[in-house]
């Protein structure tokens, strides 16, 4: 690559730095190329700018952007998806001009062309007025929820994410059905949204989570809802049941439950009446009320609970009439584990091995579901548990165990319970994303869903493994998600974007929950504003998942910062939200938000000093 132009700005101190970085570029662009062949022309376009953006980011850009403002001329500070194409312009306004290359440069209108093309093909087409898809994930519990989704579909969800780490098969088939005819309904009424939601199937990758907690047999809490403030808002349903073998509370998919309370065979509830009460004093001598709401059969009854109360075998419940049922055994419930900093937690390596709390001076200990990865965890690793809740430093690694000092929290001890996520950030654990499990699950999704979701991708070569599955399965054209939750896919994310760029389609999520416990939440920003960058310069549709208008969600009371975060996502292709009781005021505020105004860009001037290192790129260097 030769230089022409005015002699006069060739030798300038600003000509002679622009035209030094862009002949950088050009060359090392220019030999890795050859390293990603493909056979159409949009790969070929995204590939090359994209290598760009990548030489771009290791050269120092502040004086140069400041002297660049200077004259007047683009502080090349929003170049990511035109790198080439930006360059040359302000080198043709420096009075340079650059010589016909092999290198494709794409311009502003290619590249949104390029990205438009791509998020409506994985994503499906956007609604009027609003450019961002809104998706929301969906579990068992909408599938009796008729209004539920219908609203959802009128208010803006545009995609239903279905995780195949919760629920079955069939739960997941009548979820499908669910959506269909919530749309069918619509659609008769006139109501209709014009398009069809889509479905994206996450698969459940290698999540390492805690393992089941031994029983125990103690009083049952029964919790009623409360509001925002922490007041009783509503009863808190249940049955008085005399086929029931056991007192327990029942939990449904989705996160509501009710109770049964267990009775004698021999117990008259026919003789209980709708409004009539029972009164109970309760494992702490507070007394408590039960309200008959419906006679279900002759052996089942509705009630519903008003205060929050404690429940144990042979506790009397005495109704208005004069009858006394008395409460029957109740179900044994996982231990009580409880720590906080300064405490010892033991991590067992045979998945037998119960977890249990501290007892006769021995400190407490979990097993998890994938026991083969504690090979690779060291003394001085970190471990976090629940979504980072729990924090620990492992202080030895034995035959049995591996010894964990609890740092966090402090002074008010945390609950660890079974299938609780686990995160080991300083642990190098090569597993290949796509389980046995997930190959099972493979077999559903193709034939129900638009788009699979890959966890905890590390490499490369676990894209290539989804390929091939869905090659073998026959839908080599199904659009493939990545996720980005692990500290490998932060670093290798470049060659995860040129190995997509060869797919149909592709497009890659930003799942902030893992990803924030594995990086640290202080890193967060700076992490998820580069994976945006990266995907800008690939042309590739981004989703920005996780915790997104959570507060609102559950509680129905929009935090303040929560409101910004979500505005962000106008950035992306694509906004996730997870459910929650007033999920359907998340999905119409989100919708709000980003039809509020055109998609923008907010950028540090010092963008290119703070990333993150990418690995494996530039082979021949």
């Amino acid at each position: 690559v030769s230089m022409k132009g005015d002699k006069d700005m060739q030798t300038s101190p600003l000509g002679e730095k622009l035209w030094t970085i862009y002949r950088a570029i050009a060359e090392q662009t220019g030999r890795a190329r050859a390293d990603y062949p493909f056979a159409d022309h949009d790969g070929e376009c995204s590939r090359d700018n994209l290598l760009a953006y990548l030489v771009l980011r290791e050269h120092d850009l502040r004086e140069l952007q400041l002297e660049l403002a200077e004259q007047g001329l683009s502080s090349l500070g929003r170049l990511e998806s035109t790198v080439l194409a930006s360059g040359r312009q302000v080198l043709k306004r420096l009075g340079l001009s650059v010589p016909p290359s092999a290198l494709h440069a794409p311009t502003s209108d290619q590249a949104r062309t390029l990205l438009a093309q791509r998020s409506r093909a994985l994503l499906g087409r956007p609604r009027e007025g609003r450019g961002t898809r809104i998706m929301v994930t969906l579990d068992a519990s909408v599938i009796h929820q008729a209004d539920l989704l219908e609203q959802l579909l009128l208010k803006g969800m545009d995609i239903a994410r279905i995780n195949c780490a919760h629920d079955s098969a069939r739960d997941w088939a009548l979820i499908i059905d669910a959506i269909r005819h919530a749309e069918e309904r619509l659609n008769r009424k006139g109501q209709g949204v014009g398009r069809r939601c889509r479905i994206l199937m996450d698969l459940a990758g290698p999540k390492v989570r805690t393992g089941p907690l031994a029983l125990e047999t103690r009083p049952l809490k029964l919790s009623v809802p409360k509001d925002p403030q922490g007041r009783p808002c509503r009863l808190l349903e249940g049955y008085l049941d005399s086929e029931a073998r056991e007192t327990e509370r029942v939990r449904i998919p989705g996160g509501t439950s009710h109770f049964v309370i267990a009775v004698s065979p021999q117990s008259d509830l026919a003789s209980l009446q709708p409004g009539e009460t029972l009164r109970f004093e309760d494992t702490r001598e507070r007394t408590r009320t039960l309200y008959v709401l419906e006679r279900m059969s002759p052996t089942r009854v509705q009630v519903g609970l008003e205060r929050t109360a404690y429940l144990q075998e042979g506790i009397p419940l005495r109704a208005e009439h004069g009858a006394v049922f008395t409460a029957g055994p109740v179900m044994p419930q996982p231990v009580d584990l409880r720590v906080q900093a300064g405490d010892t937690l033991l991590l067992y390596r045979d998945p037998k091995q119960m977890g249990h709390p501290a007892q006769g001076g021995s400190p407490a200990g979990i097993n998890c579901t994938l026991p083969e990865i504690l090979a690779h965890v060291k003394t001085g690793h970190r471990v976090f548990i629940d979504d980072g809740k729990i924090a620990a430093v492992v202080r030895t690694c034995g035959t049995d165990c591996l010894e964990l000092e609890i740092t966090a929290p402090r002074g008010i001890p945390a609950r660890i319970k079974s299938e609780k996520g686990m995160n080991f950030p300083d642990s190098t654990i090569d597993m290949p994303a796509l389980t046995p499990q997930d190959r099972q699950d493979l077999a559903f999704v193709v034939k129900h869903a638009n788009a699979v979701g890959l966890s905890f991708v590390h490499r490369p070569r676990d894209l290539y493994d989804l390929r091939d599955a869905l090659r073998d399965l026959g839908h080599a054209d199904m659009g493939i998600v990545v996720k980005i939750e692990t500290r490998e896919a932060i670093h290798r994310l470049a060659q995860l974007l040129l190995a997509g760029l060869d797919l149909p389609k592709f497009g890659v999520m930003i799942a902030r929950g893992d990803l924030a416990v594995e990086v640290g939440f202080e890193n967060l920003a700076l992490i998820q504003e580069d994976i945006l960058c990266l995907c800008e310069a690939a042309h590739v549709p981004v989703i920005w998942a996780t915790q997104v208008l959570e507060t609102l969600a559950k509680s129905g009371l929009p935090a303040r910062a929560e409101i910004t975060d979500a505005a962000m996502g106008q950035r992306a292709e694509c906004v996730m939200l997870n459910k929650g009781e007033h999920v359907i005021e998340a999905v119409e505020t989100l919708a709000g938000l980003l039809s509020s105004q055109e998609r923008h860009r907010i950028k540090k001037r010092n963008v290119f000093r703070d990333i993150t290192a990418q690995h494996g790129v530039f082979k021949n260097l």
